[in-house]
């Protein structure tokens, strides 16, 4: 199969909305990533912060310290880790909203998606490294899930998982993680876990189907303008 036909059969289910026309949102998700870390960074200068509502498998269970599924996900390592996760949550969230909507029931709907994919993918973690004694914190599993979720969005249809638009970003996600968790490492960030942002992406690849039909059954009414 020629190259050139293959990236054209991508082109045409990737999603056509410039990225940059971000819905207030995604640009609200991604802000607050920054504004957070900045205020972040300024006030918690001896990272006490970090270790008290950061996860860690080994204290999860033992100590019960279950709201840190959640807190953790509001704290970064560096200005790359934070920088990082908001572009990232930028393009992501731009998808998902515009599949949503931005009335009022459609954005709670987005951000509890958001924020149960960030919870699901730390409770799924620490089942299956309990005995890790690291400290995680960031919103990448949280924005792996709606990154997984946003390259399945498509005009009133979901692209199917073996489509080449979704196996394309899928492949470049891995490799673009792989270097990202190379250069983060050589910084010193608290933790950069991989497995996390895998098990994140998976979750909304094969989560958004569910949650559309349930949640926003009128997507797969849209009419396909082109």
């Amino acid at each position: 199969m020629r190259a050139d036909h293959v990236v054209n059969e991508m082109k045409k289910d990737a999603p056509k909305e410039p990225v940059f026309n971000a819905p207030w949102p995604a640009v609200g998700l991604s802000g607050l990533i920054l504004a957070l870390y900045a205020l972040q960074s300024h006030f918690d200068t001896r990272d006490v912060v970090p270790y008290a509502f950061g996860l860690n498998p080994t204290l999860l269970f033992s100590q019960g310290s279950y709201d840190t599924l959640v807190t953790s996900m509001f704290l970064h390592g560096s200005w790359t880790h934070a920088g990082f996760n908001a572009f990232v949550a930028l393009v992501a969230a731009s998808a998902l909203v515009r599949a949503f909507g931005t009335n009022g029931r459609s954005v709670a709907l987005f951000f509890i998606y958001y924020l149960l994919g960030g919870v699901l993918t730390g409770l799924i973690y620490c089942l299956l490294f309990p005995q890790q004694n690291i400290l995680i914190i960031g919103a990448s599993g949280a924005i792996s899930t709606i990154l997984g979720a946003a390259i399945r969005i498509g005009k009133g249809r979901l692209s199917g998982t073996e489509s080449r638009w979704v196996a394309g970003v899928t492949i470049f996600w891995i490799v673009m993680n792989g270097f990202y968790v190379a250069a983060a490492m050589q910084q010193g960030d608290i933790a950069v876990v991989w497995q996390l942002h895998i098990i994140g992406f998976l979750i909304g690849l094969f989560s958004i189907g569910v949650w559309m039909r349930l949640f926003r059954p009128q997507f797969f009414r849209a009419p396909d303008v082109n």
